[in-house]
């Protein structure tokens, strides 16, 4: 009997609770989508606007086009679907395929990066490092297919960012603070 007031008691208390807000949808990216419809739904990094780095942030490809946020190419025609949009070709038909001799638009023709730099002519940055392929060539003279073509520790990207410079080991941005485990110092990383 005793358990079945308190279970009576715990309902009724249940019952008197206020209505609690749920909180409006976050998205952390900024792509259009939820951060909650991008792990459930789609299977996409709710950290990064474009999981498949192909140029189209997710939830444009998954309102505006109709192409898949997890694959670089959806129609697998070998262009990448944030190119073909770019150069109005269509993402979801393998027999549209763009035409351009910059397909990335980095200033470097497709041949230039293929013959000469090795880079990717449909990757504004081949290396990732945050620089155009074109001005690593032709502004900095650092290497379109390394994150740190002088070698010291930091991408090229961040050392311009810092007014450093990415082709001379011996210019580099002050070292990297980090926070030590044992201690909770600051330590300074190369």
């Amino acid at each position: 009997m005793r358990c079945a007031i308190c279970f009576a008691l715990c309902l009724g208390l249940l019952c008197l609770q206020p209505a609690v807000a749920v909180p409006p949808a976050q998205d952390r990216d900024g792509d259009g989508l939820s951060d909650l419809d991008e792990v459930r739904e789609y299977a996409t990094d709710p950290g990064l606007r474009d999981t498949d780095t192909d140029g189209l942030d997710d939830g444009r490809e998954v309102r505006e086009f109709f192409t898949h946020p997890r694959l670089v190419d959806t129609d697998h025609d070998g262009f990448l679907d944030g190119i073909e949009v770019r150069l109005n070709s269509d993402p979801l038909d393998a027999d549209s395929r763009p035409e351009s001799d910059d397909l990335d638009g980095d200033g470097l023709s497709n041949e230039e990066e293929i013959e000469d730099f090795g880079s990717d002519p449909q990757r504004v940055d081949s290396d990732f490092d945050g620089l155009r392929d074109g001005l690593e060539v032709e502004e900095y003279f650092t290497d379109p297919t390394r994150l740190d073509s002088d070698g010291d520790g930091f991408w090229d990207g961040e050392e311009v960012s810092a007014g450093t410079d990415p082709d001379d080991a011996e210019s580099h941005p002050a070292p990297r603070m980090e926070i030590a485990p044992e201690n909770g110092q600051p330590v300074a990383q190369p």
